[in-house]
């Protein structure tokens, strides 16, 4: 017996209206409204369908290329546009550095430093042992927030890795 149910708000048509509004320019924010669905409709259905999924997810690198291309040309003529290439793509080396910023190495030697302080301090190694992992968990949630530059959506088909070892290592 077939599923019967409400009919899909996105079908074919409107998926291709989506990826090429998006690989356009226009973001899924506007491409929603032009069909006329909610942004979250769009992200739904990329996350049930993996080939819509990969479809928007290709639409989205469309739309830097071409803007990454001609700044590229530019570049080649004019040193301002050169000099912005360089801050963006190797902003650790290239751009001012902020001296009141921590960088993620810092945050780490600080937690760190913190959590040594903290355990020191208390007497019994089980009760050690369960703050260190709490506050580590929270730490390591709270700098992966923090930090997190890539902004690049992952695919919610492929796997993620787990990660193991210390606190170093983890965060």
């Amino acid at each position: 017996m077939a599923k019967v149910g409400r009919p899909r708000a996105l079908d074919e048509t409107k998926r291709r209206e989506i990826c090429a509004l998006v690989s356009a320019g226009s973001g899924i924010e506007r491409a929603a409204k032009y069909v006329g669905c909610n942004p979250s409709t769009i992200r739904r259905e990329a996350l049930r369908n993996a080939d819509f999924h990969d479809q928007l997810r290709q639409a989205e690198l469309a739309a830097e290329l071409e803007p990454l291309r001609l700044l590229r040309k530019k570049a080649n003529t004019h040193w301002r546009a050169a000099a912005w290439l360089l801050e963006r793509f190797n902003p650790q080396r290239f751009s001012k550095q902020d001296v009141q910023r921590l960088s993620k190495d810092q945050v780490m030697e600080l937690l760190e430093h913190f959590l040594d302080l903290v355990v020191d301090e208390i007497p019994d190694e089980q009760l050690q042992a369960r703050v260190y992992h709490r506050i580590g968990a929270a730490a390591r949630q709270a700098i992966h927030d923090v930090f997190s530059a890539d902004h690049t959506r992952r695919n919610p088909h492929r796997r993620s890795r787990n990660a193991k070892g210390g606190l170093r290592k983890a965060i």
